[in-house]
């Protein structure tokens, strides 16, 4: 099949779950023989959308990219208190959301009449994350020359409420969720069932980690760590988990570190129990997850938690944010995880994992083998491939009802 995909990041050095998984299942579908092509914005960061790569067309691991210009980087000043306002009200006018849509970007003024010449070239066009105008503008100007599926990565956020998503949500021909409470909460708020297919995201089930060398390029020694890892943003829940863990070692003292293993975005107060890496490698990612004791998944706002399934892919049991319903889902159904939904039952929780070794092995055995299970790439990728034909196979056949022949 002839693939495209549009995301609003993509490429080395870019940090995000959506995007990370735009680009795991792009290059693999390539790796099995599909044409895939991407066109994304030529930003790094999210922060502003400053233009990183260079504008045209790249071959990357097998998939064709085409980078789009951002119009404009996104100044804090001017979308802070806009996207305040439109916090406070979700029913604002279109006018104003799809503004909001603009500012928030990225804006690529490129995007649409692109994919109005080209969208027709390809088999399915396939978006990735309802929140961004890539999305939210892209898939309609798609829908009208080639079948169309959105991957919402949505979760439980004001933002979703926004009118000006329901568009491109009911216009796609099918969509893919990363977990069945990502669907049930899309047929909640738009109130449709949608031809939709629950898919997670790959993972390979047999990796190479060295926790001494992780020990010894961050000079923690011997010393026991919790490891989370993530974006470090209020949103992920980075900056809760900072002060709850501070307040637990004040209660608990002992040599425990946290270690925060993501690209900062903000950053907790320092505190010499706490070790922030900064944006690592792959490898050292998984080295950092192989030394620790366990993972914390603090996040309220996940479609699906890429970082739990990594940690329970290592054999680590996982203390995961409660109010999350996709954390506290994947956690019940993996026998994986304890979730917690205050102070004290984290630190209880906590407390539980590290003090009994056999459940917290036990734990991090059955997080494995339900992603095994579930997540390994050649499952992952027979649904895709699935659905994408279901999809053109439903798109041709309507067209055939109408086909004046």
């Amino acid at each position: 099949m002839r693939l495209l995909f549009c995301v609003q990041r993509y490429g080395d050095g870019v940090a995000g779950g959506s995007e990370a998984a735009c680009r795991s299942v792009a290059e693999r579908l390539a790796a099995r023989g599909h044409d895939v092509h991407v066109v994304t914005s030529r930003a790094r960061s999210y922060v502003d959308w400053a233009n990183h790569f260079p504008e045209g067309t790249e071959e990357l691991a097998g998939v064709t990219v085409h980078r789009m210009s951002v119009r404009d980087i996104r100044r804090h000043e001017q979308f802070a208190p806009l996207h305040r306002r439109m916090i406070t009200h979700p029913r604002a006018p279109l006018f104003v959301q799809r503004d909001w849509l603009r500012i928030q970007g990225p804006d690529l003024p490129e995007l649409v009449p692109w994919l109005h010449e080209h969208a027709a070239e390809f088999d399915v066009a396939v978006f990735f994350t309802y929140l961004y105008p890539t999305t939210a503008f892209g898939l309609p100007a798609a829908a009208g020359h080639c079948p169309t599926v959105m991957v919402p990565t949505a979760h439980d956020e004001p933002m979703l409420e926004f009118r000006v998503f329901d568009e491109p949500v009911r216009m796609a021909d099918g969509l893919v969720c990363l977990t069945s409470e990502e669907l049930a909460l899309i047929e909640r708020r738009f109130r449709f069932t949608p031809d939709a297919k629950v898919i997670g995201i790959g993972l390979e089930p047999e990796i190479s980690a060295d926790a001494a060398r992780f020990r010894a390029d961050f000079a923690l020694g011997s010393r026991p760590y919790v490891v989370f890892l993530g974006r470090v943003d209020p949103g992920k829940g980075s900056d809760e988990l900072a002060r709850m863990f501070v307040a637990y070692k004040q209660r608990r003292p002992s040599d425990l570190a946290l270690v925060i293993v993501g690209e900062p975005v903000t950053r907790p107060d320092p505190h010499p129990d706490i070790l922030m890496t900064g944006f690592v490698d792959e490898q050292t990612k998984l080295d950092a997850v192989a030394g620790a004791e366990l993972l914390i998944q603090p996040s309220y706002f996940e479609s699906f938690s890429l970082a739990l399934c990594e940690g329970w892919l290592a054999g680590k049991a996982a203390l995961v944010q409660g109010r999350c319903e996709v954390l506290a889902g994947q956690s019940a159904r993996s026998r994986g995880g304890i979730p917690y939904r205050s102070f004290a039952e984290f630190a209880t929780g906590l407390d539980r994992l590290l003090d009994d070794a056999p459940l917290r092995n036990a734990m991090g055995a059955a997080g494995r083998r339900y992603v095994v299970e579930h997540y390994g790439w050649e499952h992952v990728l027979d649904e895709w491939e699935a659905f994408l034909h279901h999809v053109t196979d439903k798109r041709a056949a309507a067209t055939a009802r109408f086909d004046p022949r």
